[in-house]
């Protein structure tokens, strides 16, 4: 058996985890067990969207979960794939996900965790929606910073960090869309291999978590498109009153200018070329020039 594929057994079912999806791995698993050849493609990169395909012999379920990545700061999805049967189950994954680990290392150090199949996947399913709170209220901060600093005054960064926080929101929303359809649709084909009443009761209360977590996700949606159009606004408030600052200062410089150049003339007959306070009477002119401009434009409120 290939490293990337660990093994549980129970005397009542076993564990299949593949923590690598690739064409070893699912070459290992179409011969061990005889899965369909377009199951174990869907298997391979690149992601496939959330489904569920029901088989004579088996159940084949694909889940998205997000996964958080410290550097870059930005969730990205990591597929799960579960292949279902009476006695077996098989999850192919690519390593990114701890409670999957946790819950494999689990099971093979304590057996009695993992007594039966319905409780093995419920736990699974359970642990992996449970993993996307802490996401969430990473997110809700991240949120309420943008919009403690939106408050306080305007920054560069702010409209990156509005982009990431979109780009996660996005991403979280593409992985969870189809979750509560998904495990809907497994309580209803899950009676060939699990108790049908058992299963209801467990597998409800997970499309309560899909349902909690989307709703949080809209949320959050709303909020962090109201803070890009607030931001939005500001910038151009903040472009505006720029211009507006610009346009005043050319406008007071210009009679100052035009008058410098005026004087400035080497002609003959210039009015107080030779007048002993010729000087500080131009200067005293542009001095009530500027003064009076900037009279004008309070008077009008522009400034």
């Amino acid at each position: 058996m290939l490293k990337t594929i660990g093994e549980f057994r129970t005397a009542k079912f076993s564990w299949i985890n593949v923590t690598k999806n690739g064409e070893k791995e699912i070459e290992y698993l179409g011969k061990k067990f005889g899965f369909h050849e377009l199951d174990l493609k869907d298997c391979l990169p690149p992601l496939q969207r959330p489904k569920l395909v029901v088989r004579p012999d088996y159940l084949f379920m694909i889940l998205l979960f997000p996964v958080f990545d410290k550097k870059t700061r930005i969730l990205h999805a990591s597929e799960v794939d579960f292949f279902i049967t009476k006695k077996t189950l098989v999850t192919v994954n690519t390593n990114e996900l701890a409670p999957l680990r946790e819950i494999f290392s689990a099971c093979q150090s304590k057996k009695e965790k993992c007594a039966n199949p319905t409780d093995l996947l419920h736990k699974i399913l359970h642990e992996l929606l449970m993993s996307c709170f802490p996401m969430l209220v990473h997110i809700s901060t991240d949120i309420d910073n943008v919009e403690n600093k939106l408050r306080s005054e305007f920054e560069k960064g702010t409209i990156t960090e509005i982009l990431r926080i979109k780009t996660n929101i996005v991403n979280f929303r593409k992985a969870m869309q189809p979750h509560k359809q998904v495990i809907r649709a497994l309580v209803a084909e899950a009676p060939k291999f699990f108790p049908t009443q058992k299963m209801k009761i467990y597998f409800e209360n997970l499309v309560s978590h899909t349902k909690e977590i989307w709703d949080l996700l809209d949320n959050y949606k709303d909020t962090i498109d109201a803070l890009h159009e607030t931001n939005a606004s500001l910038i151009d408030f903040r472009i505006n009153e720029i211009m507006k600052t610009l346009t005043i200062f050319s406008v007071i410089v210009f009679p100052l200018t035009l008058l410098a150049a005026i004087f400035g003339m080497n002609t003959l007959g210039m009015p107080l070329t030779n007048h002993p306070y010729g000087f500080w009477i131009i200067l005293t002119s542009m001095l009530f020039s500027a003064l009076g401009l900037l009279w004008f434009f309070e008077k009008k409120k522009w400034l």
